[in-house]
């Protein structure tokens, strides 16, 4: 056996370890908790593609195995975590993830493959492996942890699908504050560095540099009169883009003071940003109303938060309106933003929306809801000037209205909803307008019954939508229809399926009709449970002549998609 794989194998074996999101355990009433109790999940699901597309979109066959075991001694729980994929082939052991977090009245202790929140800004949720606590003492507040981030990966460019190469990086970081009846206040440190040893490009090309941060920020969330509440961060951060640069003694003749290198080395790679966002809350029995703010500066990038956009600012508002004793409520939502804060860019983009929706309860029957949504975005001169040719200046408008009507009547469950839906796209762009400019008519009625005795349902709809865009119009009609069902004494075994078929056409007659079909069913006895689900979805091909008229196929045309699937369970 493969000694990469021997070890965890004997592990899930012997402990049948599980879910690698386990929440931290209670281990006060020790005394008056039984000796030992065990209980947990085993599980494992495989799946199946198949696709006449030139470049999958996913892999032809998937697994995973998953197993949890929560033996409890005296009341102390000592949740494991364990996870095994078809990913194992990508590197030298299998995708394992496994992690505890015991806890004693305010201490919770953290083990293994965890995750911790320090700061929406710098540290938010981000899996790590190592180890971490929290402390909660009365108002006083304390966390901390250390661990690898990133595990390092070798560029391997002998396989189709080339394994995107990173790093391996370690962290540590810590949060400290007060808190006392939802009011709080929190500093936050945060570290991050690349090992830049720990692999070896074998493109020069790639851009991919190893990295070292550090963050610092302060958070609060302040309540008055128990109706208004002030809440906001803001964070520091000091980036180095690249290690492989020398540190520096002084920038333009400024000494750096030692301790700045100590904490992270400043070089020409270097960058310093700050970021920021705050809220005002006010709630009232029947009106609330919020203001929010949020600003992230060009340079600012937190190694905690990898997938923060920078170099934006938001302003948005909401207010919401509740009359009639909650059966009629009103909610509105603006914003507007934009980038380019450093004024360094060509161009800006600068946009704005608003949403407004209603929802009436007309009695315990009918219900009625409506929406309507604007978006403007437009594309404002930078470092570059913009015509009218070739600036960005485009218009969405939506509308949708939804009744619902349900009711029951001898042991039958009836529900009738209808949506209408429309979009007008409008491009205020001379040279663009004539590839971009249309609007969509969409219009759906469903219809299910269930037959509460019977263990039964079916269902029913019709859609109908067009699509315009000058002179050319695309229409699609669809009819589908389904139903479940309960089988066995105990209305156990559970089975459900679809049917659909689209009559497609068009102005220039391109249009084909589509077909698509779904079946699942899932079975429960006593601790087991077992699934199974198929799907297919045809898309026949169109005949474009002239070609041109490409880029007004607003769907993907001749393939054919079937997905399929088995899962099992087992509850201890």
């Amino acid at each position: 056996m493969n000694t990469n794989l021997r070890m965890p194998i004997l592990i899930s074996l012997c402990l049948i370890l599980a879910f690698h999101k386990v929440a931290g355990q209670d281990l006060s009433n020790i005394r008056s908790q039984k000796p030992l109790k065990i209980n947990g999940t085993f599980g494992s699901g495989f799946s199946f593609y198949n696709s006449n597309e030139r470049y999958n979109s996913r892999d032809p066959f998937s697994w995973n195995v998953y197993a949890s075991l929560t033996p409890t001694i005296y009341g102390i729980s000592l949740p494991f975590s364990y996870t095994i994929t078809q990913y194992s082939s990508s590197y030298s052991q299998p995708f394992v993830q496994m992690g505890i977090s015991p806890s004693y009245k305010w201490i919770t202790l953290h083990a293994g493959y965890r995750s911790i929140t320090l700061s929406p800004l710098i540290f938010d949720g981000q899996s790590f492996l190592g180890g971490g606590v929290e402390l909660k003492p009365g108002i006083f507040r304390f966390s901390a942890f250390y661990g690898r981030l990133n595990k390092a990966i070798t560029e391997d460019t002998t396989i189709d699908r080339r394994l995107q190469p990173q790093y391996k990086r370690v962290g540590y970081g810590a949060n400290i504050g007060i808190e006392k009846k939802g009011q709080k206040i929190a500093l936050t440190y945060f570290h991050a560095k690349d090992d830049k040893n720990s692999i070896q490009l074998l493109d020069s090309a790639n851009g991919l540099r190893p990295q070292e941060n550090v963050a610092l920020g302060f958070l609060w969330n302040f309540v008055f009169f128990k109706k208004l509440t002030f809440d906001g961060d803001i964070a520091a951060s000091l980036l180095n883009r690249s290690l492989f640069y020398e540190s520096l003694d002084n920038v333009e003749g400024v000494k750096i003071p030692g301790i700045v290198n100590m904490i992270s080395p400043i070089s020409y790679a270097s960058v310093f940003g700050y970021s920021g966002r705050s809220k005002l809350s006010l709630r009232l029995s029947k009106f609330n109303m919020t203001l929010g703010y949020n600003r992230i500066q060009p340079d600012y990038s937190s190694l905690g938060t990898p997938y923060t956009v920078n170099d934006v600012e938001t302003v948005n508002a909401q207010i919401g309106v509740n009359l009639l004793k909650g059966k009629l409520n009103f909610n509105t939502y603006a914003f507007t933003q934009h980038n380019n804060l450093a004024k360094s860019l060509s161009t800006e983009i600068n946009s704005k929306s608003i949403n407004f929706n209603a929802n009436a309860i007309v009695n315990k029957h009918i219900n009625l809801f409506f929406n309507a949504n604007a978006v403007n975005v437009l594309q404002k001169d930078g470092l570059l000037k913009l015509t009218d040719s070739t600036r960005m200046n485009q218009l969405m408008l939506n509308f949708s209205l939804s009744p619902n009507y349900n009711f029951v009547k001898n042991q039958k469950s009836h529900n009738v909803n209808i949506s209408i839906n429309y979009t007008d796209l409008i491009d205020r762009n001379p040279a663009t307008k004539e590839f971009t400019t249309g609007n969509n008519i969409n219009i759906g009625s469903f219809y299910s019954v269930q037959f509460t005795k019977q263990y039964f349902g079916i269902n029913a709809g019709l859609n109908f939508s067009t699509y315009g865009q000058l002179n050319y119009v695309y229409n699609s009609l669809g009819i589908n229809a389904g139903g479940n069902m309960q089988f066995l004494k105990e209305h156990n075994l559970n089975v459900a399926g679809n049917f659909g078929y689209y009559l497609n056409s068009s102005t220039n007659g391109t249009a084909a009709n589509n077909f698509s079909f779904s079946l699942n069913s899932n079975m429960t006895h006593k601790k087991h449970s077992f699934g199974c689900f198929a799907n297919y979805i045809i898309t026949p091909p169109v005949i474009l002549n002239p070609l041109d008229k490409i880029n007004r196929v607003p769907i993907a045309v001749n393939t054919r998609n079937f997905t399929a699937g088995i899962n099992y369970n087992y509850r201890f």
